[in-house]
């Protein structure tokens, strides 16, 4: 969980210093090289690329062989474990609260949290694990609109989504 919060890969980095030699906007440039600069300082100190790391998400994908000690119930434990001691030892920001009392147990663990996705293939015998920090909304959000509802209509979908 460190390493994707803290690493960028190379061709991620190779991608905004491209976008930042051809942008000849003063202010997209200066953001563009903002962002290379907070790469390099996340990896250079061993902190996260960003303040708000996100909702930790697992996936899992195994072979149909696969077999986990204890069952799934003991690896999705293993994985809430994982999760709470990387958000103390990273650190990452602990952004799960419980939804009915709001208590904050400043782990990222809690009701459905860290999302765990799972996906099956039909040979072999092996588990792959990979986390993500989804941040930014988390989900997808969208809306139908009418062509009679113009850019007013663009700009309050916007606004309503972020509120």
């Amino acid at each position: 969980m460190a390493r994707a919060a803290v690493w960028i890969p190379e061709d991620f980095k190779r991608g905004v210093e491209e976008l930042a030699r051809n942008e000849r906007n003063p202010l997209c440039l200066f953001v563009l090289n903002q962002i290379s600069s907070n790469y390099e300082a996340a990896e250079s100190d061993g902190r996260p690329m960003c303040g708000d790391t996100g909702l930790p998400r697992w996936y899992v994908k195994m072979g149909n062989e696969a077999r986990v000690d204890g069952g799934f119930a003991a690896l999705e434990r293993r994985l809430r474990q994982a999760t709470a001691d990387a958000t103390r030892e990273v650190p990452l920001r602990p952004n799960r609260v419980h939804p009915l009392t709001r208590h904050d147990f400043n782990n990222n663990v809690g009701a459905h949290a860290p999302e765990i996705q799972y996906s099956f293939e039909p040979e072999g015998s092996w588990i792959d694990l990979t986390t993500v920090h989804k941040g930014g909304l988390f989900g997808t959000d969208y809306r139908m609109l009418f062509p009679a509802d113009g850019i007013p209509g663009i700009k309050r979908f916007f606004v309503d989504t972020l509120v």
